[in-house]
């Protein structure tokens, strides 16, 4: 019918037909016509009786209440529980006393080492700034706050980004689809999940990386709705793009764990990706389009993310411009950098007498060290290894070679090693040293010569052991090594641009020590010695065939040589590079991440097994639990925790079942009912396994609130479960079960509260709170 209207000539032709018509009908009877007309009012007044905006006043209504009212209500909600109590311990709690302290170091600008990313720690210093506080409270646990110190505008502050995951909860299932029912039952459960909503209560990095969390899947559900509607390169779909990639940026930059949402990520974009690529060779999109999803995913999921995580680190190194008590634990020129850094660079030239520590240039970036401690195996000589820390042990003597020592040239004191053996020999102590010079050496400490043995390390058997041994008259050809000069780092201070390329200088000179009889390199391997040898890091001779294997570079640190002239001008060390500095320090804190295991020999406990979380098994006392402290209880909210855990269970039953009928074609699946099923379930299991499975596998100390970001995804697959049940049940019935699950979320919260608002009285007045009896209470 519509095509008859299509042009002017079909509109002409209706147009001469029904005037035919008028013709014929107006000779008819004109009683017709009057019933006509009375069929025209009747139709008139029956239509005028209908409102049209009705269905569009009630769209508006509930829009108003899914935008505004029920977010604005659940946010208030989050905020009085949280809020509530919030200053009533007004000590130190738990681990206050690192991120407290951290936050300390960014407003005294003291450098600090840290195994976690600095955008946490850095907000924390924030609301240190914002409360007024200087930075001079130590932070030691279980110790009164000051009275001058608003410690508890830093905990609101902190507050904040747990009270904000509860409108982006709501806002994500609402996003998801689902009905307001289990948008609520979402939100609720969110809400009164005592984990998060303990930790908030506290100056910690919890609240700060589960929002960023929430945040990047709240983005990630809004990438993923703009997909199914095919509207990603459009100003909204790179808008979301761009806020996923900020939000899994901030994630990864204030925990590594923010590296698993990052996958989940990465995972749905390698899924588009390859969904794009089919339709692509099947000629159902552009090839031009197709290269246009690459480009806006590498820009704004990769790009930006890496982006941000650099501008963290840049004003982590930016704001911590003095020296401080993370300074042994980075490169010299780093600490050389640092207003009122302790390096003693003494005279320009190292000469053969002189006092020195060697820093490795390699990833493992600490200080050759040696003690009296040998290894257990191999030749169980005196073990030598690199150390962060500074110390006596560190310092080695610069002696000259063999060949000297036989002709009665010693370098050494007159009294050196432990023992104090007195030398005999003249001391010559203002030859310098030059490129291609044989040197050795001494270990001040225990007074043994470093030297390479010719068979497997202790760690890395492809390369050969090194260790200390002999006496002071030890004339060993396995004791020499070559000096050879890398490279010059030059002082931005022109007395110092004229320093020989040739000579050995503290600070600037990077080298390579080539043992002469076995002519590998002194390196590190970057692995750790086990107990034995401390956990310290491993030193190795090596055989490199590149010279710009930074393994085997070294450069002295500290200089001492009373023999030689200080320089008349304080010494300018030449700039650190920032990419250099950001991949050392980032090693360093994946290798303490790896440090962080658990002692066999020690009993700790705070500290919990995976196994545990989904199942409350193990609870921790957050501080002191005397008769007369405020004490705190870490435990989930049981049937939060317990039902979500049964949930993960029901959906794989439930996900077997799909696919089963789907296989045997008892049930059609329509596009729109995978990308439900995609959204709404399989992306938060995915969610919750890629950051639970990780602290399986892993052999760090793990402790109950690891288990909050992936609980987060447990709730919204919870959610899944009973908005699919919801479904297949007659409407009054589903909100009975509503209205009971809403009361087992407020009631278990409710029955527990006082653990998470803090316990006054003796820990014995609680004892009717033990749901489990593993619960230390």
């Amino acid at each position: 019918m519509s095509d008859s209207f299509s042009s002017g000539a079909s509109y002409k032709t209706g147009e001469s037909q029904l005037t035919r018509r008028y013709q014929t009908d107006s000779s008819k009877d004109d009683t017709q016509v009057i019933a006509k007309d009375g069929d025209l009012e009747e139709i008139i007044a029956r239509t005028s009786n209908l409102n049209i905006n009705k269905t569009h006043h009630k769209k508006s209504v509930s829009t108003l209440f899914t935008k505004l009212i029920n977010p604005f209500i659940l946010t208030a909600l989050s905020a009085f529980v949280r809020l509530y109590r919030i200053e009533v311990a007004n000590k130190v709690v738990w681990d206050e006393a690192h991120f407290g302290k951290f936050g300390s170091h960014y407003l005294k600008h003291e450098f600090y080492f840290d195994v976690h990313p600095p955008l946490g720690k850095l907000l924390v210093g924030l609301s240190g700034y914002l409360a007024g506080y200087d930075g001079s409270f130590d932070f030691e646990s279980s110790v009164d706050y000051p009275e001058d110190m608003n410690y508890v505008l830093m905990r609101i502050f902190n507050c904040v980004f747990g009270i904000v995951c509860t409108p982006l909860a709501y806002k994500t299932a609402v996003l998801l689809g689902y009905n307001q029912l289990t948008c609520w039952f979402i939100s609720l459960s969110v809400i009164f999940e005592m984990l998060s909503l303990t930790l908030s209560k506290f100056i910690l990095l919890d609240s700060i990386l589960l929002f960023f969390t929430v945040f990047a899947y709240f983005a990630l559900i809004h990438v993923h709705n703009l997909r199914t509607s095919d509207q990603l390169l459009t100003f909204q779909g790179i808008k979301w793009l761009s806020i996923t990639g900020f939000a899994i940026g901030c994630v990864c930059s204030t925990k590594w764990v923010g590296l698993f949402m990052t996958a989940l990520v990465g995972l749905y974009t390698i899924l588009d990706l390859i969904i794009k690529f089919y339709q692509t060779i099947s000629k159902q999109l552009p090839w031009k389009r197709y290269l246009l999803h690459w480009i806006t995913r590498i820009f704004t999921l990769i790009v930006l993310p890496v982006t941000i995580y650099l501008a963290a680190f840049k004003v982590h190194f930016l704001v911590l411009s003095h020296a401080g008590e993370g300074d042994s634990a980075v490169s010299t020129l780093l600490q050389a950098s640092h207003e009122g850094s302790d390096i003693k660079s003494g005279p320009r030239s190292v000469a053969y007498g002189s006092f020195v520590t060697l820093r490795s240039q390699g990833l493992s970036q600490n200080l050759l060290h040696s003690h009296p401690h040998n290894y257990p195996e191999g030749l169980q000589e005196q073990q030598v290894t690199t150390y962060a820390y500074k110390d006596e042990n560190n310092v080695f003597l610069i002696e000259f070679d063999i060949n000297a020592a036989i002709s009665g040239k010693r370098a050494l004191p007159e009294t050196s090693g432990n023992n104090g053996t007195e030398t005999e020999t003249t001391i010559e102590s203002q030859q310098l040293l030059q490129n291609g010079d044989a040197i050795r050496l001494f270990h001040n400490s225990t007074g043994r010569y470093m030297h390479a043995n010719a068979i497997p390390a202790a760690v890395a058997k492809t390369h050969f052991e090194v260790s200390c041994f002999g006496t002071i008259d030890t004339t060993e050809i396995k004791d020499e090594w070559i000096l050879e000069i890398q490279t010059q780092e030059e002082s931005p201070s022109q007395f110092f641009a004229n320093e020989s390329g040739h000579e050995l200088h503290p600070i600037s000179t990077n080298f390579r020590l080539r043992n002469k009889e076995l002519g590998c390199y002194l390196a590190t391997t970057g692995y750790a010695y086990p107990s034995w040898g401390f956990s310290q890091g491993e030193v190795v001779c090596k055989y490199s065939y590149f010279n710009r294997d930074k393994s085997t570079w070294w450069n002295v640190e500290e200089h001492v040589n009373d023999k030689l002239p200080l320089p008349s001008e304080t010494y300018v060390p030449p700039k650190p590079k920032f990419w250099r500095e950001f991949v050392l320090l980032n090693f360093a804190m994946m290798t303490s991440n790896n440090a962080l295991i658990p002692d066999p020999d020690r009993f700790d406990k705070l500290s919990s097994e995976w196994w545990e979380w989904p199942i409350l098994k193990t609870g921790l006392r957050m501080c002191s639990w005397g008769a007369d402290d405020i004490k705190f209880f870490l435990i989930g909210n049981p049937f939060v925790t317990w039902f979500s855990s049964l949930s993960l269970i029901l959906f794989l039953f439930y996900l077997l079942s799909v696919g089963f009928k789907y296989q045997r074609q008892t049930v059609r699946y329509e596009v729109d009912s995978w990308e439900s099923l995609l959204s709404q379930g399989i992306l938060p299991f995915i969610g919750w396994f890629l950051h639970y499975f990780p602290f399986i596998i892993m052999g760090r100390v793990t402790y109950l609130h690891h288990y909050v970001p992936a609980l987060y995804f447990a709730i919204f697959t919870m959610g899944f479960v009973v908005d699919r049940f919801a479904t297949v049940v007659p409407k009054k019935i589903s909100y009975v079960i509503y209205g009971l699950l809403y009361i087992a979320v407020i009631g278990s919260f409710w029955y527990l509260r006082v653990l998470a608002f803090g316990m006054e009285q003796s820990s014995k007045q609680y004892k009717h709170l033990k749901i489990l009896d593993s619960w230390m209470i």
